[in-house]
Parts: C-alpha cells; sequence; structure tokens
C-alpha cells in the first residue's frame, strides 16, 4: 500500500514554508472528476515537489490499472532484444564499477526487461512491482520471479542484497528517505545502490509538461546527495546526461557504509525556485505554441493517445471548446472502454475502422514520430495526421 507523508511537508527536510509555481487541472482514466495537482518548492531546502502529494489511492489505481509499464512486441522477440537505454546505462555503471555478479533486486522492475538484461551477466535477479499483469509478463516471458507490491512492502523481506536497481523510480515515491533507508538495511555492507530520475537542471530545455502527474518528486544533485547520506550512502559515481532521454537524467552508484553520514541541510533554495519558475514560464509558452498549432482545427477529431500528456492538453489548451473529439485511440488495451475527461477510449482498429475519417491529433511527446509511423504502415493517409512537436514532412 502507498502511504503518503502525514502532512503537507517537505519529504526531504520536513520543512512546511513553500511556495506553489505551478498548479494542473487533470482528467484521468477511468476518473469523473478532474484531479488537482499542486507543483512547489520548499523554503527550507529547495526541494521541488507536488504539494501535496496525489492521494495514495488515486495513485495505487493508476498503477495497478492503467500505467503499468508493460511491454510490447512478441515474446520470443522480447528474450534476446538489446538492452534499453535505461538497462545500457545502468549496466555500463555496473561494469565500470567493477562490481562483481552477486544478488540484485530491482525496484520497480516492471516485466523485467532490466533484470533479464542483468541475468545475462551472471546476476541473480529479482524485483518488485505494483502492476499485476507488469509481474505476470516478467514470468512468462522471462521466467524471473517478481513481487507483487510496492519497495515498503516488499524490501523488508530482502536480506543480504548486493545490488539493489531503481530506473526512475524514486521520483513516483511518497517518502524517498524512508525508502533508502530500507535499501540501506537490506543490502550486505559495502553493497551498491544505482539509481537514475530526472535531473532538476537546465529549465530552458525540458519538455511541456515535465511537471508530471506520476512524478512527486524533482531531484537535484545537492538534495539526491542529502539523501543518500542521510541514509549511509556515499556517492561513488554520478553522472548526467542531458541527450540521452527527452529530459536530462542523473544517475548515481551510491555504496553502503558502515554508518549514516550525518550532514547538514545547506542546499540552494534561491537557485531552485529560480529554476522552477523559469520551467513554468517555459512551460506556459510551450502550451500556448501548441493552442497556436491547433487553432485551425474545427469540426470532428479523433486524438491519438490516451496519457498524462492528453490530460495536460486539455488542461493547457482550449480544442476540447472548438473540436468535437470523437474519441481518444491508444494501443494499450486496458485502456479500452475507459473514458478521459467525457471522451471514450478506443483501440487502434476501431480508431482504422471507424466511419468517419476525421483528422487524428497525436498527443504524446515521447511517441509523437512513432506513432505517426505505425499509422502511415496502416495506410492512414498523411493529410489526416495532425502533429504537435514535429513536421510531419520530417517523418514521412
Amino acid at each position: 500500500m502507498l502511504t503518503a507523508l502525514e502532512s503537507p511537508a517537505c519529504a526531504v527536510c520536513r520543512g512546511s514554508s513553500h511556495e506553489i509555481v505551478q498548479t494542473q487541472s487533470l482528467a484521468l482514466l477511468g476518473k469523473n472528476m478532474p484531479c488537482e495537482i499542486r507543483f512547489g518548492a520548499c523554503r527550507r531546502c529547495g526541494h521541488l515537489q507536488q504539494w501535496p502529494p496525489v492521494s495514495p489511492e488515486v495513485m495505487a489505481h493508476h498503477y495497478q490499472t492503467f500505467a503499468t509499464y508493460e511491454l510490447f512486441g512478441a515474446p520470443a522477440e522480447l528474450r534476446v532484444a538489446s538492452p534499453s537505454r535505461h538497462t545500457r546505462r545502468f549496466l555500463s555503471l555496473a561494469q565500470d564499477l567493477g562490481l562483481a555478479p552477486g544478488r540484485a533486486y530491482e525496484i520497480g522492475c516492471a516485466s523485467g526487461e532490466m533484470l533479464n538484461q542483468f541475468r545475462r551477466e551472471r546476476w541473480q535477479v529479482r524485483g518488485c512491482a505494483p502492476s499485476p499483469s507488469a509481474i505476470s509478463q516478467a514470468r512468462t516471458i522471462f521466467d524471473i520471479v517478481v513481487d507483487l507490491g510496492s519497495e515498503e512492502n516488499t524490501i523488508p523481506h530482502q536480506k543480504d542484497l548486493d545490488l539493489i536497481l531503481m530506473c526512475h523510480v524514486l521520483e513516483h515515491l511518497y517518502d524517498p528517505a524512508a525508502t533508502l533507508s530500507r535499501c540501506y538495511d537490506a543490502l550486505v555492507p559495502q553493497g551498491h545502490l544505482l539509481l537514475e530520475v530526472p535531473c532538476a537542471i537546465a529549465p530552458d530545455t525540458l519538455l511541456p509538461g515535465w511537471f508530471s502527474f506520476e512524478h512527486l518528486h524533482y531531484y537535484r544533485m545537492d538534495v539526491l546527495e542529502w539523501l543518500l547520506n542521510q541514509a549511509g550512502f556515499e556517492i561513488i559515481e554520478l553522472r548526467i546526461a542531458m541527450k540521452v532521454q527527452h529530459y536530462p537524467v542523473i544517475a548515481i552508484a551510491a555504496r553502503k557504509t558502515s554508518r549514516k553520514i550525518s550532514t547538514g541541510i545547506n542546499m540552494d533554495t534561491a537557485a531552485s525556485i529560480t529554476m522552477a519558475r523559469r520551467y513554468v514560464k517555459r512551460d506556459t509558452s510551450l502550451w500556448s505554441s501548441t493552442e497556436s498549432r491547433l487553432s485551425d482545427i474545427r469540426g470532428s477529431i479523433f486524438l491519438y493517445g490516451a496519457g498524462i500528456h492528453t490530460a495536460q492538453l486539455l488542461d493547457n489548451t482550449n480544442l476540447a471548446e472548438h473540436a468535437d473529439i470523437i474519441a481518444i485511440a491508444d494501443r494499450d488495451s486496458k485502456k479500452w472502454g475507459q473514458r478521459l475527461a467525457s471522451f471514450p477510449v478506443i483501440g487502434p482498429e476501431e480508431l482504422l475502422r471507424h466511419p468517419q475519417k476525421a483528422p487524428i491529433v497525436i498527443s504524446s511527446y515521447v511517441s509523437e514520430q512513432a506513432i505517426v509511423r505505425a499509422l502511415l504502415d496502416r495506410g492512414v493517409q498523411p493529410a489526416r495526421i495532425r502533429t504537435l512537436y514535429t513536421d510531419l514532412a520530417a517523418i514521412t
């Protein structure tokens, strides 16, 4: 069970004074009422986070039902596939540190793709995930045992681990300090923790909607270092990558020490708040550009993509006011038959068979080009496809 902190306090320093920099009102799949989310900066340590966080009940429903992070493709091909970009970075960290294969546990392992690759390098692997469908894939595709549940329920049962992996997980957790403490207890002396999170730097390069429903935290380097030190970890490798994702990421290798490292909070709060304000100003400008790109749309349309981006699109533009959205298409069958706002979610096949051949607006930043290519491969005419971020000519 996900648990929130008892009061709307900073998850890092427990300070209560904060500045709200952005508010979003998001229509979520299967929910009748919008979810209002506020993002703020702590005036004591500068940590950026949802303030207060989305309720654990709403988040648990989201992960268990829709955001299951499953793999798509033929199982036989997935078993022999090359490592994903995330996994390559984690393997590189482990290899560069000269870690000898031992017992590895991945928190938030989803369908087990990374664990499969670590097993190829002779690690004994196990993990946990909150999605029943994802852990089913881990078993059936990779024959990997995955514990169903959040780390607070699973990690306390793990002992003498040599390595814990957290790939884009710590930003999703309600109490990161408690999570890191549990990781410390589960590791052998001198055991290692590898983690990667979005990095709260370079606000002028960040994508629209970077402040997101699923992400409770937005980490800066000094905040991460302080959290790790407080839990008893020393950082032995830190890598910031600006272009491997659609936003900067920070990867850290940390080693369990014999005692917890006690350091005071001495963080650049002003710089953190300035960064947040600059990003919000950029975000407003980016959504304004999207609004302009859609300003000529009238009449019936389809949206493609029933994720958080679409919820943000509807919140930040007037699209639903000047266009008749017939339905929202998505390749994930678990979403079919649900509603996002008042709009039904359908599968790609139903979209292609639909008697109305209305324009299709691609509502995804990360997957825009892949969706366009999939539609073109199925015979959709380019004139029907509307992109938000990439010129169609550059894709076709």
